[in-house]
């Protein structure tokens, strides 16, 4: 006989080498209260609240954008680079330009957007030259100068009929 069949038999009499186990809980499993802070081993400060483990981070929540018009919460890509400019989700963006375009104003708010868009790059750009005129030369030219000065006198020792 196999033992297999062996260990079902005596299991089936009720001989047992040893005792089954059914589930298991660690000593060291710890029972967190409510309100309770502590740093898991990995670093990370944890909280109970609400009876849920929450991880604390020094970030406050940010949350999610919502649309101006409508309040529905930003999650897809198109409504995001909508939402980026203009403060709406994509189809409260297009409903928006309908309403313009049907009251002939349309046209006026694009040339307003673009005259926004180029003050702002002027800006940019003034900001940058005014940095450039304001700040010294950035290479340091001693270096340039000792060496330049080396290879004269080097030149000079090494031209023939020329003595110093």
């Amino acid at each position: 006989m196999s033992s297999n069949v062996e260990k079902i038999q005596k299991m089936a009499k009720g001989i047992y080498n040893r005792p089954i186990q059914i589930g298991y809980k660690s000593k060291t499993d710890v029972q967190r209260k409510e309100g309770e802070e502590w740093i898991d081993t990995n670093g990370r400060s944890w909280k109970i609240e609400n009876g849920k483990r929450q991880q604390i981070t020094k970030m406050p929540n940010r949350g999610l954008d919502k649309c101006k018009d409508c309040e529905r919460l930003i999650l897809k890509q198109r409504d995001q680079d909508t939402y980026n400019r203009f403060h709406r989700c994509y189809y409260c963006q297009v409903n928006f330009e309908v309403d313009l375009k049907a009251a002939d104003k349309w046209k006026d708010w694009v040339t307003e957007q673009e005259k926004d868009r180029w003050e702002s790059i002027e800006k940019e750009v003034a900001v940058i030259l005014k940095e450039m005129t304001e700040d010294e030369n950035p290479f340091d030219t001693t270096v340039a100068k000792a060496l330049a000065n080396k290879n004269i006198s080097e030149t000079m020792k090494n031209t023939p009929g020329k003595e110093e």
